[in-house]
């Protein structure tokens, strides 16, 4: 019999919206633990803190459900992130400051709900970054694939040859952290989590959203047609200033086969109606609308399983 997931993407450390998005869904809780009556596993795609001020409670949520068997859980990048701002090392800031990620006041900030209940160096912080490195990077589930920010099975390989069981180990996090040099694994395990960038061909560049210019660009990976630029341009508010030639050269783009199995992904916080990428794709994290995916073992994923929650 097939498991049946529901797949939940980034909560960052909202509690009402993880238990609104469980209640919704039809997962009871006895005071305790959540689970669903029909059995059904809820599947979460990483990031549980950060922005939100309510850490220690989704994180418990979420320990407790896994604990049961009534959920599985990856990894995002701001867990990967906790772990090099907690761990003491070299940065790739090139600040002597004494930990992986610096200890700017932009990385600070960014972290600032999670310190506020986990502070550095605190017995607490400790255990839960070690339960951190408990969450595997990818999930492959048999029908379907979890993932926090890209498939690419290249990378994916790369990781678990060293890795077999898509954990990262701590004695991998220096070498993560050192992400403006990275070896090949730790740019796998980059990728992995935060999503394929690229620089554009000069003299190209767009403006964000808040103006700034930019020339490294987010490409839809999950688009197995998207191979120009301007076709596989993400948070671009106006792709027509992007060429409209193929990307090639040393950029390592590989679009997901359209003939894979479903990938379920957050991360990118996408503006507009959650809706389906592709048919064997799509991203769940819509900040302002709260979504969700009813998964019941099919190939080709189906908008009608497409959760909104409010």
């Amino acid at each position: 019999m097939t498991t049946r997931y529901d797949i939940i993407p980034d909560i960052h450390a909202d509690i009402d919206r993880l238990t609104q998005t469980l209640s919704t869904l039809g997962y009871v809780s006895d005071g305790e633990v959540w689970g669903h009556p029909e059995g059904r596993i809820a599947a979460f795609l990483g990031d549980f803190i950060d922005m939100g001020r309510a850490n220690k409670a989704v994180l418990t949520l979420v320990r407790t459900m896994r604990d049961q068997g009534n959920a599985v859980a990856i990894m995002g990048n701001h867990e990967l992130n906790a772990l090099l701002y907690h761990q003491p090392g070299l940065n790739a800031d090139g600040t002597d400051d004494g930990y992986m990620r610096a200890h700017s006041d932009k990385n600070r900030a960014q972290h600032q709900t999670f310190l506020d209940e986990f502070p550095v160096g605190h017995a607490d912080t400790a255990e839960m970054l070690e339960w951190f490195l408990t969450l595997p990077m990818f999930l492959d589930l048999g029908g379907l694939r979890l993932v926090h920010a890209c498939w690419d099975d290249v990378r994916i390989e790369t990781i678990l040859a060293r890795r077999p069981s898509g954990l990262l180990a701590q004695g991998d996090l220096q070498e993560v952290a050192l992400e403006d040099d990275a070896s090949c694994f730790a740019e796998a395990v980059l990728t992995t989590l935060k999503g394929p960038e690229a620089e554009l061909p000069t003299p190209y560049f767009f403006h964000d959203i808040k103006g700034h210019k930019r020339t490294g660009l987010r490409l839809k990976w999950w688009q197995s047609g998207a191979m120009t630029w301007r076709d596989a341009a993400l948070s671009v508010p106006d792709p027509a200033v992007l060429p409209g030639t193929p990307i090639e050269g040393e950029v390592a783009f590989r679009a997901y086969d359209a003939e894979a199995k479903p990938v379920f992904f957050g991360h990118y916080k996408r503006l507009g109606s959650p809706a389906i990428d592709a048919p064997n794709a799509v991203c769940l994290d819509y900040p302002r609308v709260t979504c969700a995916y009813k998964w019941a073992g099919e190939h080709q994923l189906d908008s009608k399983n497409l959760i909104l929650i409010d």
